[in-house]
């Protein structure tokens, strides 16, 4: 990972950003397979709506489970990785592990603006709850992971109902990423209290954590596996719910519900990305201080611009399409088969002015970069803007979707 000790002044990235944008924007506007009226095979323009919604809904099922499988074969990749470094432990295996580690959450962090059907929760049509048994940010706690380690609640055969805090992805960066010897929960803690943490020797505890490290590995696996089943049309076969959505579907009993629902989980680059990845640590919300970066994502690995990278490669295989250089139908087609030809090139530009907002903040992680150039960081969060402004306003009302109610009322 490429960490600077000294950032360029705010001036000179915004006029990287300015250079970067036009040669995406020609890259987003040559979209060669685009679903219009004529391709539907009809000049009316209610059958050519009709056509690339059901488009939509098949190419944003495939776009899932070809997701789930890269995940599925990251995953599987870190669970040897990490099993063997539990089991030869040097520096070698240590940092294959972390490695490993950082290809999973390559994959993971475009999945997870996929958060529909199976992967959803349970409260939400199709949800089975599998994302959070994944990765759980922000519901995370250092404590409780440090309370595994003295306990060694791992090795309990009922560990894999535990509470996401105590598996997950997050789990996997603190154990694999973590030097230090403090421990992060209060006098209050039994651990602290009774001093059964202070207690152990530090090999004693890089022992433990790697074993622990070994058992998480093992579950996101598993829970990578489900989410392959549940899409893949061999297994349990989601992709045909989503597809089917209409009378008589249990899940969706309309094509509406079916893209609100599709419509839904891309507004994890509103609430997730925008609000809580750039602009609390930006201090814009939730914030007391002039910035607060215990906010940031991947207090651990170091990578929270990294993960807002990939997070918008899965916004944009959703809206553009989940082919190469993002070729494929995506929301910008039903745009343009309604009409909104403008507001279709508006978006990729939007996405793409955005990628070039990312890439133009130096590293893998902001941290750095919010303690020398706050600016940078605001800089990154209104490009990032451009995008959700666009979303929660002119895609959904042109589209007649329905506002998540996590973000009803919401006016930044």
């Amino acid at each position: 990972m490429n960490t600077e000790s000294s950032r360029p002044l705010s001036v000179l990235r915004a006029r990287a950003i300015a250079l970067a944008v036009p040669a995406l924007l020609s890259l987003s506007a040559c979209k060669s397979d685009k679903v219009t009226p004529q391709d539907a095979g009809t000049d009316n323009p209610n059958d050519a709506v009709a056509a690339t919604r059901a488009a939509l809904l098949e190419s944003s099922g495939a776009c899932v489970l070809q997701t789930a499988r890269e995940f599925q074969t990251a995953a599987t990749a870190l669970e040897s990785a990490v099993a063997a470094h539990a089991a030869t432990p040097d520096a070698t295996t240590r940092d294959a592990a972390r490695e490993a580690y950082h290809r999973a959450m390559d994959v993971w962090q475009v999945a997870e603006v996929m958060q529909f059907g199976p992967a959803a929760p349970r409260s939400l049509p199709g949800g089975a709850e599998i994302r959070d048994n994944i990765y759980s940010w922000p519901l995370v706690s250092r404590c409780a992971l440090e309370e595994q380690i003295v306990n060694r609640s791992y090795e309990s055969e009922s560990f894999d109902s535990s509470l996401v805090s105590r598996r997950s992805l997050y789990a996997l960066e603190y154990l694999l990423f973590f030097e230090g010897n403090d421990t992060a929960c209060p006098g209050t803690s039994v651990i602290v209290s009774q001093g059964t943490w202070a207690a152990l020797s530090a090999d004693e505890r890089a022992a433990r954590k790697r074993a622990y490290a070994a058992v998480v590995a093992a579950d996101v696996r598993r829970r990578a596996d489900a989410l392959v089943n549940a899409w893949a049309p061999d297994q349990e076969n989601f992709s045909r719910t989503l597809t089917t959505a209409g009378s008589g579907n249990a899940v969706y009993p309309s094509t509406q519900a079916a893209l609100n629902s599709v419509s839904d989980a891309i507004f994890y680059f509103e609430r997730e990305v925008k609000d809580l990845k750039v602009a609390r640590p930006l201090a814009l919300r939730d914030c007391a201080t002039s910035t607060c970066p215990e906010h940031l994502e991947s207090q651990f690995a170091a990578r929270s611009k990294a993960n807002i990278r990939a997070n918008l490669v899965g916004y944009r295989r959703i809206t553009e399409g989940c082919g190469e250089n993002f070729s494929g139908t995506g929301f910008d087609d039903l745009l343009e088969a309604s009409g909104a030809d403008a507001l279709a090139a508006k978006l990729r530009e939007r996405n793409a002015a955005a990628a070039a907002g990312i890439e133009a903040v130096p590293g893998e992680d902001l941290a750095t970069v919010l303690a020398q150039d706050k600016a940078a960081v605001r800089t990154l969060y209104d490009a990032i803007k451009g995008v959700t402004d666009v979303l929660k306003t002119e895609l959904v009302t042109v589209l007649d979707l329905e506002l998540p109610q996590s973000v009803e009322g919401d006016n930044d």
